[in-house]
């Protein structure tokens, strides 16, 4: 619960940071721009739009505002208006103009797109130059994003040389250290990307837009080969902390190694339906399906050679075990959600925010093994690890209704009439998501290779938590 007020934190201090650059780059934009002075006491903007002939100088000399002002020839405007039938739109309207015909072309000028007239249909660049009949877009975002961290309980100890067998590595006693787990791992920032394409219809409408977001594969690993290791566990048998060895100077040498990942993906299908456009801004409703995947893994190797008689066993006698945890949660459900935009010349500020409903199916897969090898006797196989034993080997899965809302603010700057760059920042939020460390019971009642007894201790428990994945994005869109 912590993890989450603190993540929300984080996106109100970045909301509101990345709301005072846009309105900074606004104020200044206003300020300095002299054709945006002379806009506020403009007319209403008006553009004239005709076939013409392909020859490119006879276009540019004929071709002129439909405001009376002279052409070339010496006739005015309205006089050539009238011989060859101009339409007339709005400026705002622009982009629903009538395909050309087979060898026409389009002659058009514009006197409000320079002038940091704003528009809520992109219906002019920064060039002034009309954009509408760009009907594809492509957009690649990289994504620097952190992923809420897995907090593993304590999985390898030591203590201080002249410790002994019993009391080593044993949670409690003095001088005990925790290696490997106790706290929270994979939460840093890791790379990853996001891809959409989308098509927008004939009459500008409306758009139907595909993306595939992917927050690569992170890691951490741990191995030790120290005089004095252990694996700390709760002894159901005794009621106290107990704890594995698997290098001990007196008897034992060893080796631990220990291994963690996670990733997440999303897919989303979107269709976009304006519901809102004005001068400067435009309301889009999203109605679409959503995929998410969410993977983690822990696997346990350990090595122990004994190098002398312990008890039974004879010097030279090997264990080899391992446990192996992976849980995969699967998302899907339809999405809905709202996109508005507020622009203001070649600046766009963006806000999003959709909910994915649906069913999250929980699969876990247990796995554990032991191995022992007695010289000039052989080697015996046995199921079970330590914390992966008969009592939870198996394979589980687990459904539950989920939401999976994400929200992002993005401001972009329109280069051309072809390419946007952006910056932004969003956040990601998984109910009900299984994350391996809730699937780990330390608690055992027996070690290795002996049979399942007492409580029947490692126990498997389907557990949920929330999920929080936020971060950077930086991004260029293309349009075509």
């Amino acid at each position: 619960m912590l993890s989450i007020k603190t993540n929300i934190s984080r996106l109100s201090l970045a909301i509101f940071a990345m709301a005072i650059v846009f309105v900074d780059v606004c104020v200044l934009y206003a300020a300095d721009s002299p054709e945006t002075k002379s806009a506020e006491t403009a007319s209403p903007r008006k553009m004239t739009w005709r076939p013409v002939s392909g020859n490119a100088s006879q276009d540019s000399e004929t071709v002129k505002l439909a405001s009376g002002e002279k052409l070339a020839s010496g006739e005015s405007a309205d006089a050539e208006a009238s011989a060859v039938a101009p339409v007339s739109y709005d400026f705002y309207d622009s982009f629903v103009g009538d395909p050309l015909s087979p060898g026409e072309e389009f002659a058009i000028e514009f006197d409000g797109c320079d002038s940091g007239f704003c528009d809520g249909c992109d219906a002019c660049d920064s060039m002034g130059m009309a954009s509408h009949r760009n009907q594809f877009w492509a957009r690649a975002e990289y994504l620097a994003w952190a992923l809420d961290g897995i907090r593993l309980p304590p999985l390898v100890t030591t203590s201080p040389a002249g410790t002994t067998p019993e009391n080593t590595g044993v949670l409690g006693q003095s001088g005990t250290t925790v290696l490997f787990g106790g706290d929270e791992i994979l939460d840093s920032l890791r790379s990853g990307a996001r891809i959409s394409v989308g098509r927008i219809d004939s009459n500008r409408d409306g758009a139907i837009e595909l993306s595939a977001l992917g927050v690569f594969s992170d890691g951490e690993s741990f191995s030790n080969s120290g005089s004095l290791l252990a694996r700390p566990v709760f002894n159901t048998q005794t009621g106290a902390e107990d704890a594995m060895l698997i290098e001990h100077p007196d008897f034992l040498s060893g080796a631990v190694r220990v291994q963690v990942e996670n990733e997440l993906y999303a897919f989303d299908v979107l269709r976009r339906q304006r519901l809102v456009s004005s001068a400067c801004d435009s309301l889009d409703l999203l109605i679409g399906y959503r995929h998410a995947r969410l993977d983690e893994m822990l696997r346990i190797d350990q090595a122990s050679t004994y190098t002398a008689a312990r008890g039974q066993i004879v010097s030279g006698t090997s264990v080899v075990l391992f446990d192996d945890f992976d849980v995969e949660n699967q998302f899907n459900g339809a999405e809905v959600g709202f996109n508005y935009r507020r622009r203001s010349g070649t600046w766009t500020l963006a806000t999003l925010l959709k909910v994915g409903l649906g069913v999250n199916t929980a699969e876990v897969t247990i796995d554990g093994g032991t191995t022992n090898t007695v010289p000039g006797s052989g080697s015996a196989s046995f199921t079970g690890g330590l914390l992966a034993q008969q009592t939870n080997i198996g394979q589980y899965d687990d459904s539950q209704f989920t939401v999976i809302p994400e929200v992002g603010i993005t401001l972009s700057k329109r280069i051309d009439d072809f390419v946007e760059l952006s910056i932004g920042y969003s956040l990601l939020y998984w109910s009900n998501a299984t994350r391996v460390a809730d699937i780990i019971d330390r608690s055992v009642s027996q070690f290795p290779p002996e049979p399942s007894s007492g409580s029947g201790n490692p126990r498997f428990g389907f557990e949920t938590d929330d999920f929080v994945a936020h971060g950077l994005t930086t991004g260029v869109k293309f349009s075509f």
